[in-house]
């Protein structure tokens, strides 16, 4: 007859709650004596973390109806970002669209590739409108302009 298959030693339960407590008090140090609400509220959390740590509840398991709706709203948020609004981007009349940076590119969402109508390149969002320099653009001073 083959030996039999022991598994490894379960700690007993007293051992597992000393090790809880002192998990909850290196949590906690020094905010016991605190007044606020809001250490309080921590202190309530750390406990209960700690305390429910390797207790296994039943409305977690696979199948249940908390999974289900786990994974319901992880469709549904996978969905809505597959299908979001589609923003588009335009540019003022008589602008070269190439000098503008194309808004889907810098997001890393752009698909058009060479086919985009607006630039690829991050350098010019840096680049200004170039000032042409045959152009005198001062408005004149006029004597009609002036009061007496």
């Amino acid at each position: 007859m083959p030996p039999k298959k022991t598994s490894a030693p379960q700690p007993s339960k007293k051992t597992e709650t000393k090790k809880k407590d002192k998990i909850i008090e290196d949590k906690t140090f020094g905010l016991k004596n605190k007044k606020g609400t809001k250490q309080q509220k921590f202190i309530q959390q750390v406990q209960h973390q700690v305390k429910q740590q390797g207790v296994k509840r039943p409305e977690l398991l696979p199948n249940s109806g908390v999974a289900k709706k786990d994974e319901k709203k992880k469709e549904l948020d996978e969905l809505n970002q597959l299908f979001r609004p589609v923003a588009t981007q335009k540019v003022e009349k008589g602008v070269d669209p190439k000098s503008v940076l194309c808004a889907f590119f810098k997001s890393g969402q752009c698909g058009k590739g060479d086919k985009c109508k607006f630039s690829h390149d991050v350098s010019v969002e840096r680049k200004s409108e170039k000032k042409n320099m045959y152009e005198d653009n001062r408005q004149e001073d006029t004597m009609e302009d002036w009061d007496e």
